[in-house]
């Protein structure tokens, strides 16, 4: 536990300075995340949900900020570059609290997904040119 809460810390103190510094090309580019798989019965209204992650592409470093509003203990997350067609995949123990994602920063249409470990996903795109 000691060795999470150190990690936890030692992520924290190094992704400060990341956000203080003043970000060339725009950024950070926020990224809307919503809730995916759920179906709205035709009737065309989606009542809002509490979603649980943000996110934002810092380019300068290469990386997606991603910040937890809860502890959601482990996360799939898949990036897919849908210009390219490349993907990744990440398991992520998602402590509340922000946590960075280095990426390949590679230009192109992406979408990202969180699935949780109890199959809720959460689903966002951007855009890096």
């Amino acid at each position: 536990m000691n060795k999470i809460r150190f990690s936890l810390i030692a992520l924290i103190v190094a992704l400060f300075p990341c956000l203080a510094i003043p970000a060339p090309d725009g950024d950070p580019t926020e990224i809307l995340i919503i809730e995916g798989g759920k179906d709205t019965g035709g009737s065309g209204y989606h009542a809002p949900a509490l979603i649980p992650i943000t996110a934002a592409y810092y380019a300068a470093f290469s990386s997606l900020v991603l910040d937890f509003r809860f502890d959601l203990g482990l996360v799939t997350v898949s990036l897919e570059n849908q210009t390219t067609g490349s993907t990744s995949l990440s398991v992520i123990n998602a402590l509340q609290g922000p946590q960075l994602l280095p990426i390949s920063g590679d230009a192109g249409l992406y979408e990202i997904t969180f699935t949780l470990s109890d199959g809720h996903e959460y689903i966002g795109s951007f855009e890096i040119e």
